[in-house]
């Protein structure tokens, strides 16, 4: 019995250190670039074009064609506020795709959020971490690979 709680107390205080870092860190524009175009992406830069005052940048990192491939995009906003709001946005949008069946994760803890959505044949990702977000809506073929990248940038 005594090993038991003793057993309790030690899984009880590996899981609440496991669970004390609940704040990510941010990547800036440049390192998204660096690890999208070392994953062989290519990469362009749409803050010019966006041109939107609370947007400080936005990349595109893509593979295959407009027809047969997807995009990743990254965006650097001007508060926590805005890219809080743009995740919220992007979420909403994501759920109204839900077929009847789905699979779907949903994680918020300290300055990262994010939720993930497979259904109809699509993958949809929307992930905050302080001012910066991913999103990405492309065929579930590529959602290994997809989820290995986001996983390497930390999102």
């Amino acid at each position: 019995m005594k090993k038991t709680i003793t057993l309790l107390a030690v899984m009880v205080a590996v899981v609440a250190l496991a669970g004390c870092k609940l704040s990510r860190t941010p990547i800036d524009a440049e390192t998204f670039a660096a690890k999208a175009a070392a994953a062989g992406y290519t990469v362009t830069d749409a803050t010019q074009e966006l041109n939107q005052a609370d947007t400080v940048a936005c990349l595109f990192a893509a593979k295959g064609t407009e027809e047969d491939g997807y995009k990743i995009e990254f965006r650097v906003l001007s508060s926590v506020e805005q890219a809080s709001a743009m995740h919220r946005v992007n979420r909403l949008y994501m759920e109204a795709q839900k077929g009847s069946r789905y699979s779907q994760s949903d994680v918020s803890a300290g300055n990262y959020s994010s939720y993930k959505l497979t259904s109809n044949q699509w993958y949809h990702v929307s992930s905050r971490t302080e001012n910066t977000f991913v999103y990405v809506v492309a065929s579930d073929e590529y959602k290994d690979e997809i989820a290995a990248f986001l996983r390497e940038i930390g999102y």
